[in-house]
This record gives structure tokens, sequence and C-alpha cells, in this order.
């Protein structure tokens, strides 16, 4: 009964690094796309084109493309992680928004619902053990670090 009541740090550390990794790997990956062309993706001229379609300025398609990218690598590693996971939840927040007149299954507003609602769940549980921002925690105190 233990394993079903009672905490267990080690697994939830686990825990947050697979879904920062997870969010992490698929908004590097967006972004990568949108900035550099990569993983499919069309590049800047591109996605600057697409969200003009949406209203959106020239500036914010940087900061929203580059929020997923640099955001998302942050996430992976563990590094500024909840700065990363605001901007993230913000950006993901505004995505929903834009796409839930088209409905939110088949619309497609579920995907960005779902990714803003990890970027909370990071954001308020923190790095956890396994980050760069633990370790770096941890070594400003002369502590070992504890996994």
């Amino acid at each position: 009964m233990k394993i079903l009541t009672q905490k267990n740090t080690k697994l939830l550390n686990l825990s947050i690094l697979l879904l920062r990794c997870m969010v992490g790997v698929i908004l590097f990956a967006a972004g990568a796309g949108k900035v550099l062309g990569w993983f499919g993706g069309f590049g800047m001229k591109m996605t600057i084109q697409y969200y003009s379609m949406w209203g959106i300025s020239v500036p914010f398609t940087y900061l929203s493309s580059f929020t997923e990218f640099i955001g998302g690598f942050l996430l992976i590693v563990g590094f500024l992680t909840r700065p990363a996971a605001f901007a993230i939840m913000i950006n993901m927040l505004v995505a929903t928004i834009l796409t839930m007149p088209k409905g939110f299954l088949v619309g497609g507003a579920s995907y960005p619902f779902s990714l803003t609602v990890s970027a909370i769940i990071i954001l308020l549980a923190g790095p956890m053990a396994y980050s760069i921002d633990a370790w770096l925690l941890n070594r400003n105190r002369n502590q070992p670090l504890i996994i």
C-alpha cells in the first residue's frame, strides 16, 4: 500500500524530468522548424507569412517562434526552468485562444491547451532534481546533488 499512498521523491523527480523533456522536445522541434526550417519546418519567412494571416505582427511572430525554440531547449536541459515554463505557458495560452474558435478537438485547440497545462505543472513544480538548475543550486550550497 505504501507505493499507492506515499510520496516517492525519486519518482516525482523522474516524472517532472519526463514531462519537461516531452514538452521541451515538442516545442524545440516546432520552434526549430519555424525559425530555422529544421524537422520539415518552413523557416522564418514562411512562418511570418502564416502568422500574418492570423493577424499576428512580425515582432510577435519572432517572439512566439523563439519562445518555442529556446524555451523548449531550456526545458529539456532544466536551465531557467520556471521562466521558460512561464513564457511557454503564455505562448501556448495565446495559441489556445487563437485556435479555440475552430473547435477544441477537431479545430486543434486541444494541442496548445495540453502544452499550456503541462507548462503550468512545470512552472508550479519547478525543475526538480534532474536539471541544471538543481545542479547549480546545490553546487552553490556546496552540497551533493540528491538523486
